[in-house]
């Protein structure tokens, strides 16, 4: 990890002359994990209210939500105005940040950050206006295939002081679904870590909705202090309404809305037209076939007896290393036939799952927690992938491995490294698919990333897969804590400017750059994979990125990258050294020395190819050495005594008698004839 650090550029945009930030003035109530909110001012607008949201660079954000509600904004629903790159006063010194701007309710949240509720919250109206109004806002998101995923008591907010209007909190910010509390989280996604719940569905919007209700109704966040492990039990027993609530009721027509949105299986859960049917009073059960997930009698692990599926199969993959011992210590297939009697054990599914008994680790060195994560699949086929510390679907993989990065868990990454093996992953659908296909289709959508991500190769490996699976995540290198870089232009100028303080030596060889390079450049991936085979010859390596940066600012149209262009001249010295031409090295010299001063790499790449030159001289040098050594053979046979017994004398002198042999022969013949 490199300690240097790009500087900050001085030069202004139109977005930050536009928008001014007060950091002192900081906004708690819209913040998110995705950053922090602050008070700002449109100089175009000064009397409209808005505030700024300064993102976290190691949170991606999604993209397609922003260009959805940008354009055309949904009423009910913060919606994002505008967004761009501006210089911020913060923690540590001014950074280089990404800024959305939202326009600002100013009424209050209907319950604070502290769980206070507002004065204006009361039963009437949830129960008249605001479960419409939000039911209003999801329409409009769903509309467009777009979820929400992130709705939450304390980000609904009234529209001003005097108005009866509220306004449901922003969803761009953030992945769907990421670091929302447990509590909110439908219970077919709160098993995941709260990084990996996925996408969801309208269904997940629906719960959410349900359980924001109930805690704006006790006026709590009702989810606060309470353990995760009891709460999932309560909710797995009791069923999420009861459970989240404490055992209280909600009494009248109120109750049977939350009821209904709450309800735990997505297919009885109530949608759109069963909340406006609530509405119009034709209110009526839904009848679904309900899964069961108990257990024919309770199995004791860790002290503590399970006797339901997801509970056991969530136990195992927070506990791995003690599930393994306990699993082989079993007759599997006769636990199975006698806790599960529902499901048929074949063959194929006793090879699937592959439990042996043995008291010592499997063959291979992942070969237990393989083991239990086939298990968990199989107890809880349509909940998350349970891999060592892992717990997550496989659609928040991108959210996942960038919350891996950011905290530098080397354990995480791993496992996500060897979760994108391909047999591995192909025996966890084939364990899932009687139930669930969901976990086919995004394994089909990582399978090009499994062979990649194991890859040591500069410009691979699992930095290569973060940029991939978030394209809109900033670079991150440690070089860049404090700028943003979204894009390869930005990240030439931001190495242009590192070179002027005499650092970006070794920047190229930092592999969060060069994967950032090859998955958001231009053809760049041939100069990548060039630069990694040329690691060990510095000469090469820098001959390559030469013409990297060459092939860049022609690409971009940068008219001049001075620094870059001293270093990268800097860099080519060891190659122009060299030459073994001394005319040719010279005359290169002092080409490099004028085209220097231009800051233009791409004329220093078309005009002193050093790739080109050094295979010339090469050649030229091998022809010249073979000259050479032919010469010196020469000139040592002709320097050596020669002696009547030495066979090459002996052999001319044959030679030579043979000839006077033949002439005297000829000779005779002719005398004969006369």
């Amino acid at each position: 990890m490199s300690s240097e650090q790009v500087p900050v550029p001085n030069e202004a945009n139109a977005f930050s002359e536009r928008f001014r930030i007060d950091t002192s003035k900081p906004l708690p109530e819209f913040s998110t994990p995705g950053g922090d909110a602050y008070m700002v001012v449109d100089g175009e607008h000064s009397d409209r209210p808005y505030y700024a949201l300064v993102h976290n660079p190691t949170v991606s954000v999604r993209n397609t939500v922003f260009k959805h509600l940008s354009d055309d904004p949904i009423a009910s629903l913060i919606c994002p105005i505008e967004r761009g790159l501006m210089n911020v006063d913060l923690p540590g010194g001014i950074k280089q940040r990404l800024v959305t701007i939202f326009e600002r309710p100013t009424g209050g949240p209907l319950l604070g950050q502290k769980g206070e509720a507002h004065p204006k919250l009361n039963t009437g109206r949830l129960r008249q206006s605001i479960a419409l109004q939000l039911l209003k806002a999801l329409a409009g998101l769903h509309k467009r295939g777009v979820y929400h995923r992130c709705i939450r008591p304390t980000s609904i907010y009234f529209a001003n002081k005097d108005s009866e209007d509220i306004v449901l909190g922003e969803c761009y910010s953030t992945p769907a679904g990421y670091k929302q509390p447990m509590g909110l989280e439908p219970l077919e996604l709160a098993f995941a870590q709260d990084a990996g719940r996925g996408q969801g569905s309208e269904a997940a919007d629906y719960y959410q909705l349900g359980a924001t209700l109930q805690c704006l109704y006790f006026g709590e966040m009702l989810w606060n202090g309470r353990d995760r492990d009891s709460l999932l039990t309560a909710r797995v027993n009791q069923g999420s309404f009861w459970a989240l609530s404490g055992g209280r009721d909600v009494p009248g027509t109120l109750g049977v809305l939350l009821r209904g949105l709450m309800a735990d299986e997505p297919e009885a859960r109530w949608v759109a037209s069963d909340v406006i049917a609530w509405y119009e009073g034709n209110t009526a059960p839904k009848r679904t076939p309900m899964k069961s997930w108990a257990m024919n009698r309770p199995s004791k692990f860790e002290g503590t007896a399970y006797v339901d599926r997801r509970l056991m199969a969530d136990a195992f993959g927070r506990n791995p290393v003690a599930a393994a011992k306990f699993l082989r210590k079993l007759d599997f297939p006769m636990w199975v036939q006698q806790s599960l009697r529902d499901v048929i054990f074949t063959e194929k599914l006793d090879r699937a799952l592959a439990v042996r008994p043995g008291d010592t680790m499997g063959a291979g060195r992942n070969a237990d927690f393989e083991m239990v994560a086939r298990v968990c699949m199989f107890l809880d086929p349509t909940g998350p992938i349970r891999y060592k510390s892992l717990s997550l679907f496989l659609d928040a993989f991108p959210a996942v491995i960038a919350d891996a990065f950011a905290r530098d868990d080397k354990d995480a990454l791993a496992a996500l490294d060897e979760l994108l093996e391909s047999p591995f992953i192909a025996t966890l659908v084939d364990i899932s698919a009687d139930k669930s296909g969901r976990l086919l289709g995004h394994s089909t959508a990582l399978r090009k990333y499994f062979d990649m991500s194991s890859s040591r190769q500069l410009g691979k490996g699992m930095e290569r897969v973060l940029y991939e699976l978030n394209s809109a995540l900033p670079c991150q290198s440690s070089r860049f804590k404090s700028v943003w870089i979204g894009s390869v232009r930005q990240l030439i100028m931001a190495l242009d400017r590192l070179a002027g303080t005499g650092g970006g030596d070794t920047a190229m060889y930092d592999r969060h750059i060069a994967a950032f390079c090859a998955v958001h450049g231009l053809d760049l991936e041939r100069y990548i994979n060039q630069m990694a085979a040329a690691q060990g010859d510095p000469a090469r390596f820098n001959t390559i990125v030469a013409e990297f940066f060459g092939t860049l600012q022609a690409q971009l149209k940068i008219p001049s990258l001075p620094n870059l262009t001293a270093k990268v001249t800097e860099g080519l010295g060891a190659a122009i050294k060299k030459l073994r031409s001394k005319a040719r090295r010279e005359g290169v010299e002092k080409l490099v020395e004028k085209v220097k001063k231009s800051g233009d790499i791409a004329r220093l790449v078309r005009e002193v190819n050093v790739s080109r030159l050094s295979h010339e001289d090469a050649a030229e040098f091998a022809q010249v050495r073979q000259v050479m050594v032919q010469i010196e053979r020469d000139r040592m046979r002709l320097a050596r005594k020669m002696t009547a017994a030495d066979p090459e004398a002996q052999m001319k002198g044959l030679k030579a008698a043979r000839m006077i042999a033949t002439g005297l022969a000829v000779f005779g013949m002719t005398l004969i004839v006369l």
